[in-house]
Parts: C-alpha cells; structure tokens; sequence
C-alpha cells in the first residue's frame, strides 16, 4: 500500500515502515475484518439455533409414547390377573370396585365383541347362499346394540341398589358387571365353538351365557349387601322386569337390522 504522509510503498500495518506516520484506520478495518467474520460459523449457529426445539419435541413424543405403552401394559396385566382371579372363583365379583374399572370395561367390550362376532358369522353363513350380508347390519350395529344393552343393565343395577339404599357408586356397579359376567363369557366362547362342530347342547350353553349378564349379574350385585330401604325381592322384580324390556326392544332392533339387510340384499 501507498503511505499517505511520504508517498511511499509500505507493508500493510498500523505505522508506514518508512517514515513511521500512522496508516488511515480504515485501511486496518478493511485488514481485520476477514478476521472478525466467519460467515461459516454465523451459517453453523444459525442452522443450530432451530435444531433444539425440534429435538425437544421428538423427546417429548417418544416420553409421551412410552408412556402410553407402560400404561398398555400395565393395565392389559391387571386385566389378565383380573380374568383368571374371577375365572378361577366368580365369588370374587363381591370385592371387586371402582379401582378395577377398566378391567371389568374390557369384559365388556370383549363380551359384546363375541356376541356381535357370532352374529356376523350366522347371519353370514345363512345368507351367503341366496345373498349379501352388511357387514354394518351384522356385526357393527349389534356390537353398539349390546354395549348400550351393558351399559342399561349397569344403570338399572345402580338405580336398585340406590333405592335400596346400599353404599355402591356407579363405577362400582359397572366393574362389578364386568366381573360377573367372566363365567358367561366363557360359557358364551364354549357354546359358540360347540355350535361349530354341531353339539346338541350347545344352544342351551348359549342361552345361559346370554342370560347371565341380564338376569344373574345384578342379582349377585343386589344381593351382596343387605338392602335397608327397600325389600330386595321387590327390587329384584323391578330391575327384571325394565331389564328385559330394554333387552327385548334392542335385540328386536338387532333382528329387524338383520332381516331387513337380508332382504334389501336379496330385493
């Protein structure tokens, strides 16, 4: 560079080699600025910066995964440990409450699934020769059909044993359906295969399967605890008799379902 005071060539630097005269500052900026800037570092930090939310988020999924699956877990083992217990001795029904809830749910749904399996099947079976069956007429609207059905039983069982004045909540009576009802699930699930290989007894096998959850179960939840408001005898008739009402319209609705598919299907 040239020194602006002598006009003579100097090396690049804060003084000018020949006559010691200090060099324009804007010439050392100029100099240093390569120095200061790394547009590198700048482009590194800039892609670092959205990295760590991102990284936060896919740890918070994956804690939210794993916590979903130890609560599968958790409760599918309470619930094997629920079945064989009640499997083993049904009596057992009595000392199950509230905390045993999703358990006896699950009997639900799994009871409901089977009855609505079956129907599917014979409904299926008898129609395949001259017609479609609707998969929706045969398993989809029976399975809501007989979870409602649970549910109504549930409801008048808890409305007889408020009137009886026993200390039960609706969650109680709900896991206690659940419960009662593993004895006849397995007697519905032995029925159904006997039906397939064709033994005689296997219709009655079914039919005190299907029973069971309307007539025994709240008969067993009634009958646990003495009744000092009202007779239990009395509250006994009464939830029979609103408990096959309620049966009879929604397994009517059932067959009307399936029979009017059956002849959309073959008109």
């Amino acid at each position: 560079m040239i020194c602006p005071s002598c006009g003579q060539q100097t090396e690049e630097g804060k003084f000018c080699t020949n006559c010691g005269a200090p060099l324009p500052v804007e010439n050392n900026a100029a100099t240093q600025e390569p120095v200061n800037t790394d547009p590198t570092l700048e482009q590194e930090s800039n892609v670092g910066e959205p990295s760590q939310p991102l990284a936060s988020g896919q740890q918070q999924n994956q804690s939210q995964s794993n916590d979903f699956m130890e609560t599968v877990k958790r409760e599918t083992s309470q619930f094997g440990a629920f079945f064989v217990k009640l499997l083993k001795k049904p009596s057992e029904g009595q000392n199950v409450a509230s905390s045993q809830l999703i358990s006896g749910i699950i009997t639900i749904v799994i009871f409901s699934l089977l009855i609505s399996l079956g129907t599917y099947i014979i409904s299926s079976s008898i129609g395949s020769y001259f017609m479609q069956v609707s998969f929706v007429d045969s398993f989809l609207l029976p399975l809501i059909q007989f979870l409602v059905l649970f549910g109504v039983i549930a409801a008048i069982t808890f409305a007889g044993v408020k009137i009886g004045g026993q200390s039960l909540s609706f969650t109680d009576v709900v896991a206690k359906t659940g419960a009662y009802s593993v004895p006849f699930l397995v007697l519905t699930v032995l029925g159904s295969l006997l039906a397939l290989v064709e033994i005689p007894l296997s219709g009655n096998i079914l039919l005190i399967g299907l029973i069971g959850p309307i007539l025994l179960v709240p008969t067993l939840i009634l009958l646990e605890r003495p009744a000092p408001a009202f007779d239990r005898i009395y509250l006994l008739i009464g939830i029979y008799f609103v408990t096959l009402l309620a049966s009879g319209y929604l397994l009517a609705n059932i067959v009307d379902a399936l029979l009017g598919g059956m002849m959309g299907s073959l008109f």
